[in-house]
């Protein structure tokens, strides 16, 4: 559905306000279908591990979900005695 932007906006908050009732149905929606995230989050949802990747400006960007929830994790990139790229980690840890 192409709807113009009002519409759509107050659409989606009468499916959000419905999915936030108490014992309200469960699921998950976006009503951005232009933008890179809901792009990847259609792969990561279907994905067995929840992962996806995306081009954008030509580079591949990886989003993968995480089992402690939403944050900034530190990033690490490991290079060889050339300086090139040999691994890339990412500290990922929940509240203790």
């Amino acid at each position: 559905m192409d709807l113009p932007l009002k519409e759509a906006y107050q659409r989606g908050l009468a499916v959000e306000a419905r999915r936030n009732e108490p014992d309200g149905p469960k699921f998950a929606f976006d009503f951005r279908p232009h933008s890179h995230h809901w792009q990847v989050m259609g792969l990561v949802r279907a994905s067995e591990h929840e992962a996806g990747v995306i081009q954008v400006g030509g580079a591949d960007i990886l989003m993968a979900m995480t089992s402690v929830g939403d944050g900034f994790f530190p990033v690490h990139l490991d290079v060889d005695a050339a300086g090139n790229p040999v691994a890339l980690r990412i500290d990922i840890a929940g509240e203790d």
